[in-house]
């Protein structure tokens, strides 16, 4: 005979039980989604890499924040871009290779989600060779399933980029640019 007890207990472990399996489900779903973010990351991180390589200014522009093309231009930007690959080409300063090291972090902040790409770019100093480590700070537009990028040291210590981002603030731990010279 089933008394009004068991038939109670019942419900309140089968109700627990859908309560485990909808948490488990739902700690899945998270899981993946932060799996397939940092997978888009990577492969947009890798994208804005070759292309700093191969001096592509339309690469590298569809990757950059739409704040800084909205406030300077894509012309601009892209002639900005150029000029410093002049620059840096008459200095005698060539990028030799940019490696992805990690996709370091992913969270949920402002209703976007936010990364941090840790990178490592070798170049020739005039027959010098430089290492830096650096890192891009990631901006998931969820629409275009696109990650936008701003060198992560311009968001610490670049004031017309504070300027241009005056409300950013992250729980994401920046790291300082470090550079080593190799001997």
């Amino acid at each position: 005979m089933i008394t009004s007890e068991k038939l109670l207990l019942t419900k309140n472990n089968t109700m627990k039980n859908y309560l485990l399996i909808l948490f488990l489900i739902s700690s899945s779903l998270h899981s993946q989604n932060i799996n397939e973010l940092k997978k888009f990351a990577l492969r947009d991180a890798k994208a804005v890499s070759n292309a700093s390589i191969k001096k592509d200014a339309t690469t590298i522009i569809k990757y950059t924040h739409p704040k800084i093309i909205q406030k300077y231009g894509q012309t601009e930007v892209k002639e900005i871009i150029e000029q410093v690959y002049k620059t840096m080409s008459a200095q005698k300063i060539k990028i030799v290779s940019s490696e992805i090291d990690e996709v370091s972090e992913i969270r949920k902040e402002k209703k976007e989600y936010r990364s941090l790409v840790k990178n490592t770019i070798k170049m020739d100093f005039n027959g010098r060779p430089i290492t830096l480590k650096s890192s891009l700070f990631g901006f998931y537009d969820k629409k275009k399933q696109q990650w936008y990028f701003i060198e992560s040291n311009k968001l610490l210590n670049d004031p017309e980029t504070k300027k241009l981002f005056s409300d950013f603030k992250t729980e994401i731990k920046i790291p300082e640019d470090e550079q080593i010279a190799n001997n």
